[in-house]
């Protein structure tokens, strides 16, 4: 709620709120999830010891799943979900494709006839918001490329890659005593089906199967900012990444999407803009630009203002170019390490 008093934890906590091993309630919450699997290593045609094997050695977790959406989703022929041991996963044709490319293809195609149907059938409120948009499946050990449509990615629990641009500049004419540095903070639009009205990094957007991040990063900066691309690429400058776990509550998609899980991993980039350089909305994602002091980011941050993972991507900024200190702040170990949390898929 905007005017409370919010710790840099507590920001933290609210983006990546979901538990870690060595916590109490980590096991009961785990119990009641499903975990969404493939096959670790596509072997070729001259290896049919694990075709359509149940194995579980085999197979490595990607995804946490609800069991309430689990049970949500009418499962294809091509998915084996195992209510006793809570896994889903694709199993192996005893006849099929003879190569990681091939098989990579061929769970694709099973993850998007899934989704296809549940839409069709409505039966994930979340799948309404299809993007038309692809991300690439994480934790695979041989090169495969498995890819999931945008909005099913909060339906398996896999892991998405972003990119997250904080943008600023340089006032000039200041006296040599005072801070010049001024941060680009946009105002989400009020109709965006996700956080609307709430605060942002610059620019920012999730990372499809057909980018890398510089790619990612220049398309964003056009489409939410009106940046010229050449602009963007001789400026940006690579800066780290964060990342988290979320438990999405209503603010991310309503009351229908509340407790689907969305872990996370943004790299970022600082971004100077300089003299006649301005953001400027184009898409109608943003309602407008603000040039924001330090202080005035803080605040906002503490009073809550923030989308959370981009209260992430700032106290990141504000950490690396030294305005949160050990000095200046108590659980400044705590918090350098909670913004680079280790997902196991």
């Amino acid at each position: 709620m905007a005017g409370a008093t919010k710790t840099y934890l507590d920001l933290i906590q609210e983006c990546d709120g979901f538990p870690f091993p060595d916590q109490k309630n980590y096991a009961r919450i785990t119990s009641q999830l499903y975990q969404f699997r493939l096959k670790k290593v596509w072997r070729g045609d001259d290896d049919e010891s694990d075709r359509g094997s149940a194995n579980p050695d085999s197979y490595v977790t990607v995804g946490w799943m609800l069991a309430s959406v689990v049970d949500q989703v009418p499962w294809t022929d091509k998915f084996r979900v195992d209510h006793g041991a809570q896994t889903v996963s694709i199993p192996w044709p005893t006849e099929g494709p003879g190569s990681a490319l091939e098989h990579g293809s061929f769970e694709s195609q099973a993850i998007l006839e899934q989704l296809q149907l549940a839409r069709k059938l409505d039966r994930v409120p979340i799948l309404r918001k299809w993007r038309n948009e692809s991300y690439r499946i994480l934790g695979l050990s041989d090169g495969r490329e498995v890819r999931m449509e945008r909005a099913g990615s909060a339906v398996f629990g896999i892991n998405t890659v972003g990119v997250h641009v904080l943008g600023f500049s340089r006032i000039e004419g200041l006296k040599e005593s005072e801070d010049n540095l001024r941060l680009w903070i946009p105002r989400r639009s009020p109709t965006k089906q996700t956080y609307p009205n709430m605060l942002d990094n610059t620019i920012g957007g999730g990372m499809t199967a057909e980018e890398d991040a510089v790619g990612c990063l220049v398309r964003e900066a056009y489409e939410e900012a009106s940046l010229p691309p050449d602009y963007v690429k001789a400026h940006a400058r690579a800066a780290g990444a964060i990342s988290y776990f979320l438990v999405r509550d209503e603010r991310a998609g309503g009351p229908e999407e509340v407790g689907l899980l969305q872990p996370s991993t943004q790299i970022l980039y600082d971004l100077e803009l300089k003299a006649g350089v301005v953001p400027k909305p184009s898409d109608g994602e943003v309602a407008e630009f603000l040039l924001w002091t330090p202080a005035q980011t803080i605040a906002g941050l503490k009073e809550g203002r923030f989308k959370p993972n981009s209260s992430l991507a700032w106290i990141d900024f504000l950490i690396r170019h030294g305005y949160v200190t050990a000095q200046n702040e108590p659980d400044y170990l705590e918090l350098v390490s909670r913004l680079h949390r280790r997902l196991h898929f």
